[in-house]
């Protein structure tokens, strides 16, 4: 199925750049001068490296496989990769997404928190993505394309579902890890987002994108992202009875 063609909008498209550069600055910010590098060291600049350059390698891969557009006629065009232009906004928002939100996460766990309050800090996270997504939606940066389900409103619901799962299954990577990243080994940090995103984004989507690529009738349809969602939430159980059982 062909994606839509027409150039991105300028306006919208420079506001969404300059607020995603605004909230990576200021967790950079809070990193700086709330002590966290002296605790942690470089450890979060380098997660935010990290899912940027795991936005290069995955992002073109699972826009065609999920029916994912961005307009090729862009002003912001950081790449062009796959036959999808890659606006700086999009490595730039995986930093600050995916790599705050699983440092941050991380955190969490280390500190020691409540199966229940994972699935909370989840379906907090879920809303984020799904508002983030709507409005590149909305301001017509971005879009899905093809017979969506749970597209009634905004980015379909089954999306956000996978990429807040890809950010908790960072954050438990982060805490597992945690005593090994020292020193010179924090620069595995550049490379640990590209294997538990794409790994969990590979998952998860499994059965929407065999369903969106295969004519498959609506029913089966909305079955496929109803089991996508289901899958990411296997995932949140398995992180919520292991965040609750580490000992801080």
């Amino acid at each position: 199925m062909a994606a839509p063609s027409h150039p991105a909008p300028a306006g919208p498209g420079l506001a969404f750049l300059v607020g995603t550069t605004i909230i990576l600055a200021g967790i950079l910010l809070w990193w700086l001068l709330s002590g966290e590098r002296a605790r942690q060291g470089y450890r979060l600049p380098l997660v935010f490296a990290g899912t940027a350059l795991s936005a290069v390698l995955i992002e073109p891969i699972f826009d065609n496989t999920l029916l994912y557009w961005y307009p090729p006629v862009n002003d912001l065009a950081f790449f062009r990769g796959y036959d999808r232009t890659i606006p700086y906004y999009v490595p730039l928002g995986y930093a600050w997404f995916f790599g705050g939100t699983a440092y941050l996460l991380a955190r969490v766990f280390a500190a020691g928190t409540s199966y229940a309050r994972v699935w909370r800090l989840f379906a907090g996270t879920v809303v984020v993505d799904w508002l983030a997504v709507s409005i590149c939606e909305w301001c017509d940066l971005s879009a899905f394309y093809g017979r969506q389900p749970f597209h009634m409103f905004g980015s379909p619901l089954w999306f956000s579902f996978c990429d807040a799962t890809g950010a908790f299954v960072l954050a438990a990577a982060l805490r597992a890890f945690d005593r090994h990243l020292t020193g010179g080994r924090q620069a595995w940090l550049l490379l640990l987002p590209t294997f538990t995103y794409g790994g969990t984004l590979g998952a998860v989507t499994a059965p929407i994108a065999l369903a969106l690529n295969s004519g498959w009738p609506a029913a089966l349809l909305w079955a496929a992202g109803g089991a996508t969602m289901a899958l990411c939430m296997v995932a949140i159980h398995a992180i919520a009875l292991y965040a609750a059982r580490a000992k801080p």
